[in-house]
């Protein structure tokens, strides 16, 4: 997800699984609606305060998600589990020419087991001819990580695994040949399925979405996306080729926005305009403050567990939020309004209230909204998160580029805690607590390439500690005091060689190169975490109409797209 994700924290996971999937049929083209199953953990986020002594940062607790499902791809299918997002343009996947552990953790795509599957020698559907050596690869940085892919087409299902139905559509996708230990073997998913638009994509012919737009393909080239409310006794889910008015509150309607066609297809991402923010009725002048009648344009983001903006737009927001440290005003913060342009010269006036996007713990209150800077070709560009679409049913319409927001029909009937099953227990076992990390300096790994960084005490030493919060709490754990106060004494190293000498300005350099794509990008966050998740996959090709089963293991989780050195 070029444009994400991820922070810290440690949060068992909550795994939820649907039970049932719906498959529709109306003039030749078909719907599927898919189950996702999430991932829970707890990331520190930056949080702007306002008092009588003025302005001050601190640092507070968020919940943030992670929503994949599965997909088969090829033929006979092979099954994955992938994170829909419409942030990224690709569909990118595992291979089992990547043989390091972090690819073999996860399952890996085998073309030579698939019937349907072309080798791709160049982005512009070129074949890979028999004996050819020559061909192009796509490299592509999520965060602190990065990845090599080549280029592969296969057909990919949706239904393998869950239910007797399905529906299908060809693609090409970025099939991982090489990729870094730093997140991705820690993922709880294979791969990323991209469902921006093609200014994302490699090439054309790998956006899913434009796929759809195809006269043969059997789905509409829409997508809607169902979040659920945290507390409620239900599923989260995607649609393909429709989407579902039961999913609408009784009380609203679909409203329909305007895409900038040709700005959002350039750019990648599902765009909207905005002509304002208004807080407690006034306007904050976040997007015509020039008086020229100009918008902003805002970019829903399914990937993105946070809401963001320039730096000067989400201080001026929090400002007149008044947010204060203990967040003993809560009961009489604002809401806040969107106004959002709509279709035929109407306006949408998306609005929140402090529920929707701020999380209340015991330290305090986190917002939903944090500053990014982007870069400059994006403009003035909002991106609104999860915390937003969890209380919108949103609907991506690319056949009429619009998309559709409504107040989600959410359940009123809260969930217990899901049971995690274990052999001991039959599954009868509450979400075990977290067990501590060692205290461990992981010097060797942080060294090795592509981005070569400094061992853990220049690291710390250059107070590097807070202000890149995620590699500090990967690799650095001991010399950045992150540790638990019983695994202090026990603190070891990982060094296969002593630290590297190198200046300030060289390390800037290494991990600037770290996260310089994740900032082109623009996009989302989270935080890194460790959770129980679901047990290490082993490579599977299954027979159509065999269901997968999921067991539960010991595993680490972070979200795929790292930010918070940004924040």
């Amino acid at each position: 997800l070029m444009l994400l994700l991820l922070l810290l924290g440690c949060f068992g996971p909550l795994l939820n699984f649907a039970e049932a999937a719906t498959t529709t049929t109306t003039k030749k083209k078909k719907s599927f609606t898919l189950p996702l199953q999430e991932y829970i953990s707890v990331i520190d986020v930056p949080v702007q305060l306002h008092s009588s002594a003025g302005k001050r940062r601190v640092r507070r607790p968020l919940h943030v998600t992670e929503y994949y499902g599965k997909i088969a791809v090829g033929n006979p299918p092979q099954l994955f589990d992938v994170v829909f997002d419409t942030g990224s343009g690709n569909i990118v996947l595992p291979t089992i020419k990547c043989s390091e552990e972090v690819c073999s953790r996860h399952r890996r795509y085998r073309s030579q087991s698939s019937s349907s599957s072309v080798q791709l020698a160049y982005e512009d559907d070129t074949v890979l001819q028999a004996g050819q050596t020559e061909r192009d690869t796509t490299s592509i940085t999520y965060g602190t990580g990065k990845l090599t892919g080549e280029y592969l087409r296969d057909s990919i299902c949706f239904g393998y695994g869950i239910t007797k139905d399905r529906v299908c559509a060809t693609s090409d996708f970025l099939g991982v040949v090489q990729e870094s230990r730093f997140p991705f073997i820690e993922l709880p998913f294979d791969g990323i399925f991209g469902l921006g638009l093609t200014g994302l994509s490699t090439g054309t012919n790998f956006n899913f979405i434009t796929r759809l737009t195809l006269d043969d393909s059997d789905m509409e080239p829409v997508v809607a996306v169902f979040l659920r409310k945290l507390d409620a006794d239900e599923d989260s889910e995607i649609t393909f080729g429709g989407w579902r008015k039961e999913r609408v509150s009784d009380n609203d309607e679909m409203h329909w926005l305007p895409i900038p066609k040709d700005e959002a297809q350039d750019k990648g991402y599902w765009l909207v305009t905005m002509r304002d923010v208004y807080v407690r009725g006034r306007p904050l002048q976040l997007c015509d403050d020039d008086g020229t009648g100009s918008r902003c344009q805002v970019a829903l983001d399914t990937g993105s567990a946070l809401s963001m903006a320039s730096p000067y737009q989400i201080s001026a927001l929090m400002e007149a939020i008044g947010l204060e440290e203990h967040c003993e005003n809560f009961g009489s913060l604002p809401s806040l309004t969107f106004e959002l342009d709509g279709e035929a010269g109407k306006t949408f006036q998306l609005t929140l209230r402090p529920e929707d996007y701020l999380e209340v713990s015991k330290e305090g209150c986190a917002a939903g909204f944090q500053p990014l800077q982007l870069p400059p070709n994006l403009g003035r560009m909002w991106v609104l998160g999860q915390s937003i679409l969890r209380k919108y049913y949103s609907v991506f319409d690319a056949r009429r580029w619009r998309i559709g927001l409504a107040v989600a029909k959410h359940s009123t009937t809260k969930r217990e805690e899901r049971m995690l099953a274990t052999s001991e227990d039959g599954g009868k076992a509450k979400l075990a607590a977290h067990q501590p990390e060692r205290c461990v300096d992981d010097d060797k790994h942080m060294q090795e390439q592509p981005f070569s960084l400094p061992g853990c005490q220049s690291f710390a030493s250059m107070g590097y500690c807070h202000r890149f919060v995620p590699l500090a709490k990967h690799y650095c754990r001991h010399s950045c005091s992150l540790c638990n106060g019983g695994n202090a004494s026990k603190a070891i190293s990982l060094a296969a060689t002593p630290p590297k000498s190198q200046s300030a300005a060289q390390v800037k350099t290494a991990i600037t190169a770290a996260t310089a794509a994740a900032a082109a990008a623009a996009a989302a966050t989270t935080n890194a975490g460790t959770t129980t998740a679901a047990a290490k996959a082993a490579d599977v090709l299954v027979q159509p109409g065999a269901g997968i089963q999921v067991g539960q293991a010991e595993r680490k989780h972070i979200r795929v797209r790292d930010m918070g050195e940004m924040l």
